[in-house]
């Protein structure tokens, strides 16, 4: 990617340097301006400007991959920083299998890194509920985040979702996946139960079933 980058930069250079060589031949032709020193100084600003929104790019593409792309390069990300009492830690959220899919658990690693306050507030239903009224269901996510630090799981057999727990028994939670919002109970005899959001039309009555 950062080589095809370069090349295409590369060729935009060519291109540009050709069109500002005309250009500024004819007006210094007039002027007594040495048209290369004025070329090199307009070249050299674009050029810079270029390669500072690729570092830009690179840089949110770079903590896209760490948080987001896959359960492997985020642990990697999550070791690599952390203190050896806090790999003790990591190894302990990350032999947590309640979910039964495979995943990363993402709120609780970046509180043990502190990255992530261990005072963040959870999400609530009626914080969900507001948002789900307001806002896009491809905006949740980041909205949600912006509430909770990050989703407490995020990963799936297939289809991926992220599970937001509403609070620290883990027996309600609200689940993103299918471009959909889901608001799940966990009963105590280990079943689960879909209840709507606000208004949101559930495509049958919700009654309890078992865990995915």
């Amino acid at each position: 990617m950062f080589t095809k980058n370069k090349k295409i930069i590369g060729m935009l250079t060519i291109v540009i340097v050709g069109i500002l060589f005309c250009s500024i031949l004819a007006v210094s032709a007039t002027n007594d301006i040495n048209p290369i020193d004025k070329i090199e100084k307009k070249v050299a600003k674009w050029i810079s400007r270029q390669e500072t929104t690729k570092n830009a790019v690179t840089k949110d593409t770079e903590n896209e991959k760490v948080i987001y792309e896959s359960e492997t390069s985020f642990y990697e990300w999550a070791y690599a920083k952390a203190t050896d009492a806090q790999k003790k830690q990591i190894d302990k959220i990350i032999a947590d299998d309640s979910i039964g899919l495979p995943g990363e658990w993402r709120r609780p690693i970046l509180m043990v890194l502190e990255d992530l306050s261990k005072d963040t507030q959870r999400l609530n239903i009626e914080q969900a509920t507001e948002l789900f009224n307001t806002k896009e269901i491809r905006e949740l996510e980041g909205e949600f985040n912006k509430i909770a630090g990050a989703p407490d799981f995020v990963g799936g057999s297939g289809i991926e979702r992220s599970i937001y727990f509403l609070n620290d028994d883990r027996s309600e939670a609200i689940i993103l996946m299918l471009d959909d919002a889901f608001y799940i109970v966990n009963n105590a005899n280990g079943t689960q139960t879909r209840l709507p959001i606000s208004t949101q039309q559930l495509s049958a009555v919700p009654e309890p079933s078992k865990k995915p």
